[in-house]
């Protein structure tokens, strides 16, 4: 590990001299130009590029503030909270409070998911219109990577998997916003792919704390019955146990576990002509292509300074098992024996989205291959069954997976997100029981011919 280090190192400075002297250009608008970046004029120097979450929220002259939480099984994360620049009102509008609102990044990803695109970002774009905005990041990732006894080096700090973190990590942070804003009741919930699988199960194990202090769900690619799940996760989830049993044989238990030599590598290969190439093919692969309208080929390098961050090799498998049963909504299957002492029962319980009793929005990508629209609408058809009605709604749109942050054209997205929060801020809410099925279409078609 240490001669890797060294000789990663030694690649990483050279690579950053020959970058400065040659005008640091580190951008391109098409896949063909990064073959001649140095030189080519159409490509720029983009500083979002390796960049901290906070150091592009305060490039743009909003507030940053960097929270701890600390999680009931002793997991250290990191709230980012955003507010309006200093010469504006920070926290509130008028003589109002700003709402809160929290979003969550899925599988790999960070808090900079949401402000990768600067101005233009989902983050930024809720700050402007009323919000008191505040990031997530669940434990294992780039910014939450400590733990009060615990080091990442120890395979017990990597046993946890996506049900782990919405019975620990979600409540935390809930609390902490609460208390924080004094906006218990008021928080809406925004989470993209694995960040809607927690807030599924968060919402039926925790039903009572949900309920108290959550006022909508809005789901952004969702995740739960991956029954069509297409492309690269469905090639590689039989064979998942034996590829997580080989590394953790080498000492591995993460994917991104060792975070700096992990981004380095990333910078140095999926940053550069020819490889960004293959790399851009690789997303496609597993998360769907992206409509030529949508796709931005100067935000890869951005992308993927931060993708992926610190993802447990037990949540892979997690995810691999309701892919390899068909897409079963259920709890991790440890073998009979292990199922018994856990579950008190041979095979593992479902969760039931029936249960839960906060109103959830679906948005759903025509390309995703990850959230089909297929797997969408069993999530959607059985969150009608709600023991308890509430409003329920599913809205179509021209993305892939990580078009939600990647996406040249997210003004359409924006807004209608914005309309369904603002419903639930100003106390006017569709009658209970509603189900919607919305397109977006023609939204988009009018930004693309803009």
């Amino acid at each position: 590990m240490l001669k890797f280090t060294i000789v990663l190192g030694g690649i990483l400075l050279v690579s950053a001299v020959f970058s400065y002297s040659h005008g640091l250009r580190n951008v391109c608008p098409s896949l063909e130009d990064y073959k001649t970046i140095y030189t080519n004029e159409k490509c720029s120097y983009n500083p979002n590029v390796g960049s901290s979450t906070g150091d592009i929220v305060q490039r743009y002259g909003y507030q940053f503030e960097n929270h701890l939480v600390v999680t009931e099984d002793g997991y250290i994360l990191k709230l980012h909270r955003i507010l309006p620049p200093s010469n504006k009102t920070s926290n509130t509008i008028g003589e109002e409070k700003r709402p809160p609102v929290i979003v969550f990044h899925g599988l790999g990803g960070s808090s900079a998911f949401w402000v990768l695109q600067g101005k233009k970002s989902l983050a930024f774009f809720l700050v402007d219109n009323g919000f008191d905005v505040w990031l997530g990041n669940f434990r294992g990732n780039y910014y939450s990577n400590t733990h009060v006894r615990l080091t990442q080096q120890s395979r017990e700090y990597w046993n946890f998997g996506f049900h782990e973190i919405a019975i620990y990590d979600l409540p935390a942070c809930i609390d902490f916003i609460s208390k924080t804003t004094g906006g218990k009741g008021n928080l809406a919930y925004i989470g993209h792919s694995m960040g809607t699988t927690i807030s599924y199960v968060y919402s039926i194990l925790r039903a009572k704390h949900a309920k108290e202090n959550l006022r909508v769900i809005v789901s952004l690619a969702p995740v739960a019955y991956p029954k069509n799940i297409r492309g690269l996760f469905k090639l590689l989830s039989p064979v998942a146990p034996v590829l997580a049993d080989i590394l953790r044989l080498k000492g591995m238990h993460a994917i991104g576990q060792f975070h700096e030599l992990f981004q380095g590598l990333m910078a140095v290969t999926c940053g550069k002509y020819p490889l960004i190439i293959s790399c851009n093919e690789i997303l496609s692969l597993a998360a769907g292509q992206s409509h030529v309208s949508q796709f931005q080929p100067e935000i890869l390098p951005v992308f993927l300074s931060y993708y992926p961050s610190g993802t447990s090799l037990h949540t892979l498998e997690h995810f691999a098992q309701l892919i390899v049963r068909g897409g079963q909504f259920q709890m991790f299957d440890y073998g009979p024996l292990i199922n018994v002492q856990k579950y008190n029962h041979q095979i593992p319980p479902e969760y039931d989205v029936k249960q839960i009793q906060v109103p959830v929005h679906l948005f759903v990508g025509y390309y995703d291959a990850i959230g089909t629209q297929e797997d969408a609408a069993i999530l959607f058809s059985k969150l009608q069954g709600a023991q308890i009605e509430t409003e329920i709604t599913k809205h179509l749109l021209p993305y892939a997976h990580n078009d939600f942050f990647l996406a040249k054209h997210l003004e359409p997205f924006h807004e209608k997100l914005l309309d369904i929060i603002k419903i639930s801020k100003i106390g006017i809410t569709f009658a209970s029981g509603t189900h919607v099925f919305l397109s977006m279409r023609k939204q988009f078609y009018k930004y693309a011919r803009e």
